[in-house]
């Protein structure tokens, strides 16, 4: 029963796509994308958030739109440029810095319980590029391999941390299931078990305060006869 529960919770969960990692440098202009289809003709209210989804609203909220106009805005190069009646709810951030580097959160508020669907997204920021001159100098030119090294996105490393939480989560609430239905299990047999004992052992009782219920019988019987035979010989 519990563990029916457990996957109906499951199923229920709000939608939360995995993180796509955006790179922009600074003072540029980054979009970071978020849209939705919506099967009902209302207005869907939106907010736009740092950091990872949580169960509900945003962190450090950004924007907030009631479906049809923004009602809060942290900061004005924070915008929504698309049309937000056909769910285009896309951020647009003008100036980036390097503060804004980091996770960010879309969250579309569709009416009814556990029917929010979620957007995370990565930005990383980059110093802008600097141009200097070099002078040319004429040099018999070498052949030289470039030196190439790999680079870990933190986006990936955070991705896979938060994959490895989820999967343990999952894995800890299965184990407590099992758990939980193997106690029941137990508990259930002994007490089969003791109810058994019991029965026997009164069975038991029964049969020993009664040991000689036959002879008992056949020694009034015997009894009967001889007071017969007496009664006869009188005769």
């Amino acid at each position: 029963m519990l563990f029916c529960l457990f996957i109906f919770v499951l199923l229920l969960w709000p939608i939360e796509s995995s993180a796509d990692t955006y790179t922009a440098m600074v003072g540029q202009t980054i979009l970071l994308p978020c849209s939705y289809v919506t099967p009902i003709h209302k207005p869907v209210p939106i907010c736009w958030g740092r950091g990872i989804c949580p169960l509900t609203q945003c962190n450090e909220q950004l924007l907030l739109t009631d479906g049809q106009n923004v009602i809060y805005q942290k900061e004005k190069r924070y915008r929504l440029k698309g049309v937000l009646a056909q769910g285009n709810v896309s951020l647009t951030i003008e100036n980036v810095r390097e503060a804004d580097s980091g996770s960010y959160c879309c969250r579309i508020q569709f009416p009814g319980l556990f029917n929010d669907q979620k957007t995370s997204l990565e930005l990383l920021v980059e110093p802008a590029k600097t141009t200097t001159y070099k002078p040319q100098l004429h040099e018999t030119s070498r052949n030289t391999q470039p030196n190439i090294t790999e680079i870990t996105s933190p986006a990936n490393e955070l991705q896979k941390f938060e994959d490895t939480i989820h999967i343990g989560i999952y894995l800890g609430v299965c184990i407590f299931m099992v758990l939980v239905l193997t106690l029941v299990l137990a508990t259930l047999i002994f007490k089969r078990h003791s109810y058994t004992k019991k029965k026997l052992q009164e069975s038991s009782v029964i049969s020993m305060s009664n040991p000689f219920p036959k002879t008992e019988e056949r020694m009034r019987a015997e009894e009967n006869i001889y007071t017969i035979e007496e009664d006869i010989y009188e005769i």
